[in-house]
């Protein structure tokens, strides 16, 4: 019997929240990590009003679509002392072998003080690769030389062909 995108979504909701609680052990003190609610959504908004922000993505209609999409993704909200400091998207690769990480946007500067989110971040993804059983993490589009050059500063190796970074899973 093949399993409903609902069943999926359930499945792969607990799978989610189970790496979420797992990498909170280890996470920057004072950050929360949660799923992606409505409330975080909501808080992106003022984002895209910052002058300092990087991206255009549009998190309200993106994540939706992405959502329905992908039963399978990996989903993260950072938050510190009560406002949201970042989101993540990434999704296992069709042959489930890597772990995308599609989109990840932090708190542009301009609207406060927070800590750096990659590598609380990082801890969420590897630990969800682990739960899927999947042996690579993806870094999709870096969205400038600088961003590369900072993500291979954590190990991982740049693909120019398909334009990701890659790295084994610990």
């Amino acid at each position: 019997m093949l399993a409903t995108h609902a069943d999926a979504e359930k499945r792969y909701e607990e799978l989610r929240k189970l790496a979420l609680q797992l990498a909170q052990e280890s996470a920057t003190s004072g950050v929360t990590l949660q799923i992606i609610t409505a409330k975080a959504l909501r808080e992106t908004i003022e984002w895209g009003m910052a002058l300092d922000r990087q991206v255009d993505w549009e998190w309200l209609e993106g994540y939706s679509s992405f959502k329905f999409r992908y039963p399978k993704r990996f989903e993260a909200a950072l938050w510190f002392n009560n406002k949201l400091i970042s989101l993540s998207l990434g999704r296992p690769t069709y042959n489930g072998n890597s772990l995308r990480l599609d989109f990840i946007e932090a708190m542009p500067k301009s609207l406060g003080d927070r800590p750096p989110v990659f590598e609380d971040i990082l801890v969420a993804y590897e630990t969800y690769a682990k739960l899927i059983n999947a042996s690579e993490i993806r870094i999709m589009n870096p969205i400038n030389q600088a961003v590369k050059e900072y993500y291979e500063s954590y190990g991982y190796v740049y693909v120019s062909k398909q334009d990701y970074l890659f790295s084994r899973v610990k």
